[in-house]
């Protein structure tokens, strides 16, 4: 009998109407994943507190053991939350950059808007980000190190090509925290009415352009 081919087996399963058994590796992170899904959902509804390892096994339909077969502890877990999240985050306004018109002011709408809609996607953000710095504190520290760093090489893209008024990287540093702190403010201000995400009018984004365009003060 000649050998089956994979691609031939895979074609019959499907004209079968089932679908190709995962592997070991694959289970493994499908599981991971659900364990990260339900610890987000459960941190943005409870906050960190409430946020127990049975709590999240059973939101993710995993045995309690198997928990620590991926993560060291319910700690460990938790302060992998937010650079997970951000790593989603930049990849989501990183789209919206590429698509923005070729326009230095644009480019930073479009970073403020992706943000925005970061939120709307995942409401749980605000909660994880209000209490990482106290709860997950080296998860916090992690997030924001990978913001900054993305949040610095825009600027730097943006100096390259001459759209900056500053040079010196001191300065640079410190536009780049101011940059990231007024879109958590704004966010904490417009983007939530009693705990539930409401979308932005396009008056803060135009107000905040209108800043970076040194059009506030007289």
């Amino acid at each position: 009998m000649a050998d089956s081919n994979p691609a031939d087996t895979l074609s019959i399963a499907r004209d079968a109407g089932t679908k190709p058994r995962l592997t070991r590796a694959e289970k493994a992170e499908a599981t991971r994943v659900r364990l990260f899904e339900a610890a987000i959902q459960i941190v943005g509804e409870q906050g960190y507190a409430g946020a127990s390892v049975a709590l999240i096994t059973g939101r993710a339909k995993v045995a309690q053991g198997t928990f620590y077969n991926y993560f060291e502890s319910r700690q460990d877990l938790l302060d992998q939350l937010l650079p997970a999240i951000s790593e989603q985050l930049h990849e989501m306004i990183r789209a919206k950059v590429m698509t923005a018109p070729d326009d230095p002011l644009e480019r930073e709408r479009a970073r403020l808007c992706g943000f925005f809609e970061f939120l709307e996607k995942s409401p749980h953000l605000f909660k994880i980000l209000s209490e990482g710095m106290v709860q997950a504190p080296t998860g916090f520290r992690r997030h924001l190190e990978m913001q900054t760093a993305s949040y610095r090489r825009a600027l730097e893209y943006e100096r390259r090509r001459g759209n900056l008024r500053i040079e010196d990287p001191n300065e640079i540093d410190v536009v780049t925290q101011m940059l990231l702190s007024t879109r958590e403010y704004l966010s904490g201000r417009f983007c939530y009415v009693d705990g539930q995400f409401v979308r932005p009018s396009d008056f803060v984004a135009d107000t905040y352009i209108k800043l970076l365009r040194g059009q506030i003060f007289k």
